[in-house]
């Protein structure tokens, strides 16, 4: 079992609808992970677990530039910066 939990990470109790306790999780990999949640509503008290996955990348972690490359990226003006970024998306497309 997993000690480090992110509490940031919120979830509902799929019976009552109330918020739920994230108590202990596993990291089946990278990418999944299983929640084992608890229902903060006592006359509820359900316990169960959620999985959690990585979905996709919505813009890019800096730590996957070359130092070197991300020094002239923060040289250039916003303008070019977006610029960039958009003609990176669109030839991913």
């Amino acid at each position: 079992m997993d000690s480090g939990l992110d509490m940031s990470v919120r979830t509902k109790c799929n019976r009552c609808n109330d918020l739920a306790t994230i108590q202990d999780s596993v990291e089946e990999s990278a990418d999944f992970k299983v929640l084992y949640c608890t229902c903060n509503n006592p006359e509820c008290g359900h316990t169960f677990a959620v999985h959690q996955t990585f979905s996709h990348t919505l813009s890019p972690s800096r730590l996957d530039f070359d130092p070197a490359m991300m020094e002239k990226i923060q040289r250039m003006s916003r303008v070019q910066q977006q610029e960039l970024f958009s003609a990176i998306s669109k030839s991913r497309d």
